[in-house]
């Protein structure tokens, strides 16, 4: 499952934490349009439907606990 993520674990960390997709374009790069897109394509092929699945997500499949901090 690591493999699957490894690209978008910056865009799951940043849900998690209800980052907006405006603001996370900022800081990733792109539109808000493209981080929309992106992530309802994440949403999906995880089968996630609600914001507590995407913190349970995010801790469970990223480096969370040595992440510091989302800007």
């Amino acid at each position: 499952m690591r493999d699957l993520l490894s690209p978008r674990s910056d865009l799951l960390r940043r849900l998690a934490a209800g980052k907006t997709d405006a603001e996370i374009a900022v800081r990733l790069g792109g539109t808000a349009k493209q981080i929309l897109e992106q992530k309802a394509r994440l949403l999906a092929r995880l089968q996630i439907n609600s914001p507590d699945q995407i913190a349970d997500a995010a801790k469970r499949w990223t480096n969370w606990p040595r992440y510091r901090g989302i800007t």
